[in-house]
C-alpha cells in the first residue's frame, strides 16, 4: 500500500490527524496537527479542516477514539462528539473507515515506535511471555493490555480506568468523600484524568479552608512546577501517588509482568516533576505482593501523537 491513509487521534479534548505514507519497510505518520473538539461540531468537521489543510484526499482511515467501539455509533466518554461510523465513511468518500479504541491504538502502537519515543521510569527485566500493561491519564483514564503471541501481538482494550478509586491515605479518603458529594459511585479516573487533577485540588483547598482560585489542569501542572502554588504542588503529588497505586494494582489484577507503559496527555507536560514523585513508591506499595511487581520495568511515552503509529499499524494489518 503505497498512498497515504488517514489516521487519527480523537479525545475528549484534543483530535490529532496525521497521514501515514510508506517509509523503509513500514510507515512513517507525517503532517501532524491538533484541532479542538470544541471548536467543530463533529468528527468530521474536523477531519475535512484537517484534509483541506493538507490537500490529501485518502481513500482508507483508521480513527483512534476515546470510548469504547461496539456499535456503528461511538459515544465519546468526555466529548459532545459522538461518530456514525458508516454516515462518516460514506460523507467522506472513504472505502475504509476503520474505528477502534484510542488505548488499543496506543498499546498497537508501542512496537512501532522508536527507542527514543520512551524514557525509562523503573528498570526490570519483565516477563516476556505475560502481558505489556499501557495505562495512562488524560482527558480520561485510558487502559489496554498487549497479549504476547507467536504470530502477531494482541491487543486487549479495556475499560479499566472506571474501576473503583482506592484510597491509600486519610487525606485521599477525604478527597473521595469530596468527590462522592457530586459523583456517588467515585472511580479511578474521577482523580487520574485532568478533570480528576482539578477534582484533587478542589478537595485540597477545602480541606485546608483556603479560598481556591479557579484552576483548570493545566494550569495546576504548570502553578506546581513552577512551585507558585503550595496546594498545586501538593495536588500533582497526590496526583502521582495515586497514579502509582491505580498502576500496581492493574499490573495485580492483569498479570501485566512483561512491563508497563505510560501514555496520555498529562504526565509528559509534568515530566520533571513525575520522575521525582512517590509513584514508584507506591506502585510498589502491595504488601505480600511487592514481589510480584519487582521486576517490572516501566517506561513514559515521550513522543507526541503515538497512537497515531499504532491506528497506522492496525490499518496496514486490516488492508494486507
Amino acid at each position: 500500500m503505497t498512498a497515504p491513509t488517514l489516521v487519527a487521534d480523537i479525545g475528549g479534548t484534543n483530535a490529532r490527524f496525521g497521514l501515514s505514507v510508506p517509509s523503509g519497510g513500514g510507515r512513517q505518520v507525517t503532517d501532524i496537527q491538533n484541532f479542538r473538539a470544541v471548536d467543530f461540531e463533529t468528527v468530521r468537521d474536523a477531519a475535512d479542516a484537517y484534509l483541506e489543510s493538507v490537500g490529501v484526499r485518502p481513500i482508507h482511515a483508521c480513527f483512534a477514539v476515546a470510548g469504547p467501539v461496539s456499535s456503528d455509533e461511538v459515544t465519546f466518554t468526555n466529548s459532545h462528539w459522538r461518530l456514525k461510523v458508516d454516515e462518516t465513511r460514506s460523507g467522506m468518500t472513504l472505502d475504509t473507515l476503520q474505528v477502534i479504541n484510542d488505548f488499543h491504538a496506543l498499546a498497537a502502537g508501542v512496537t512501532h515506535l522508536p527507542d527514543d519515543s520512551f524514557e525509562v521510569i523503573r528498570h526490570g527485566t519483565g516477563e516476556s511471555f505475560s502481558p505489556l500493561l499501557v495505562i495512562g491519564p488524560g482527558t480520561g483514564l485510558g487502559q489496554a493490555l498487549v497479549i504476547p503471541s507467536d504470530s502477531r501481538q494482541i491487543v486487549v482494550p479495556t475499560e479499566g480506568g472506571h474501576v473503583a478509586f482506592a484510597p491509600r491515605t486519610e487525606a485521599e479518603i477525604e478527597v473521595m468523600k469530596f468527590i462522592a458529594r457530586e459523583h456517588p459511585r467515585v472511580s479511578v479516573e474521577r482523580v487520574l484524568s485532568g478533570r480528576g487533577l482539578v477534582n484533587i485540588h478542589r478537595a485540597l483547598c477545602m480541606m485546608s479552608n483556603t479560598p481556591r482560585a479557579s484552576l483548570q489542569a493545566n494550569e495546576i501542572t504548570k502553578a506546581a512546577l513552577t512551585g507558585e502554588y503550595p496546594i498545586a504542588i501538593e495536588a500533582v503529588s497526590m496526583f502521582c501517588e495515586i497514579l502509582g497505586s491505580a498502576v500496581g494494582d492493574a499490573v495485580l489484577a492483569s498479570g501485566a509482568r512483561q512491563g508497563v507503559v505510560l501514555g496520555g496527555g498529562i504526565l509528559p507536560k509534568v515530566r520533571d516533576f513525575f520522575v521525582t514523585s512517590a509513584f514508584v513508591d507506591r506502585f510498589l506499595d502491595k504488601g505480600r505482593m511487592r514481589s510480584y511487581l519487582d521486576d517490572v520495568p516501566i517506561r513514559l511515552i515521550m513522543r507526541e501523537g503515538a497512537a497515531l503509529y499504532g491506528a497506522a499499524a492496525v490499518l496496514e494489518e486490516r488492508l494486507s
